[in-house]
């Protein structure tokens, strides 16, 4: 007799709690419209202890074809949330097979099908590389920061997406488990770093355009790779405003859910009139600066070169 199981399924997920719920919502909304329907889209709220927020969040992700999950973060044993994505093979349900992983700070704007579709090696993911690459190509990177990614030379990888398989995944997230700690706290970007090195000889390079670092938007990279996902890596964020560099047009997306939703629209998060005029300030002068820095002949030619070398 022939049992017959079911198929293997595939994710793209987010991991959030209180306070950045709404921010991953309305990434993950995006998410559901620019990929395939076989393609679950699952938010996973790690509240404690789970209240209104997460009920008003779970009623729009069941409008808008977005899986809710809450999970106790007690599994976490005591370490910050960053580190949930670790996990992802003990939290999601066993028959998924193949994981898109992005960080809820992020905007998606572009078909994720080819992503989605890619195969990374067996063993090893897929994910685009640091901006702290580009800068340490020209020598303009803070030393400290230069330190931590010296022994990867061109090949530091950002960790707030990739794509991976499940059984990859389970391998790569116990080896970095059992490097996190007391060793590794000195560390930057501690997480990301770790992730880095159980990684090493086992990456696959995505395009800047599946990772496109939100401060450098209109600086002239994005003609070079149109983004199909931005990532909003440093306050402020554009749900807290329309600040430089992305203006009121990234800031809409935040604006539409909240008006199609409004019992949601007070987690949005953003910032009162005395900050937001600070803010614009600085973001005026930061975005002047950043944008010389970012536009420079010799910085562009470099992401060109790695552009040419991404495999997908």
């Amino acid at each position: 007799m022939t049992v017959n199981s079911s198929p293997p399924r595939s994710c793209i997920c987010y991991i959030a709690n209180q306070g950045y719920l709404f921010q991953s919502l309305v990434s993950a909304i995006q998410a559901r419209q620019f990929s395939p329907a076989h393609w679950d889209v699952i938010v996973y709220d790690l509240t404690r202890e789970p209240g209104e927020e997460s009920r008003r969040i779970e009623h729009v992700c069941a409008a808008k074809g977005v899986v809710y999950r809450w999970e106790d973060p007690a599994f976490l044993g005591g370490l910050h949330i960053m580190n949930a994505r670790l996990f992802l093979d003990q939290l999601l349900p066993a028959d998924y097979a193949e994981i898109l992983y992005l960080d809820g700070d992020t905007q998606v704007v572009g078909d994720l099908t080819p992503l989605l579709d890619f195969q990374p090696q067996p063993g090893g993911l897929c994910a685009v590389r640091d901006p702290m690459i580009y800068l340490s190509g020209i020598a303009r990177l803070r030393g400290d920061f230069e330190d931590e990614i010296t022994e990867f030379g061109e090949n530091y990888v950002n960790s707030g997406v990739f794509r991976v398989s499940r059984a990859s995944w389970a391998d790569i997230s116990r080896e970095a488990l059992a490097q996190i700690g007391t060793a590794t706290s000195a560390l930057h970007f501690e997480d990301q770093t770790v992730i880095n090195r159980v990684t090493e000889g086992r990456r696959d390079y995505a395009s800047i355009r599946w990772n496109f670092p939100g401060f450098v938007l209109g600086y002239g990279i994005d003609t070079i790779a149109p983004p199909a996902i931005v990532h909003f890596m440093s306050n402020p964020r554009p749900w807290q405003g329309a600040y430089a560099p992305w203006g009121r047009s990234w800031h809409k997306p935040y604006l539409a859910i909240a008006r199609e939703f409004p019992e949601i629209g007070e987690y949005c998060d953003a910032l009162d009139l005395r900050r937001r005029a600070a803010y614009k300030v600085k973001q005026i002068a930061k975005s002047y600066l950043e944008r010389r820095l970012w536009s420079e002949p010799e910085l562009l030619e470099h992401i060109r070169r790695l552009e040419m070398r991404a495999a997908v």
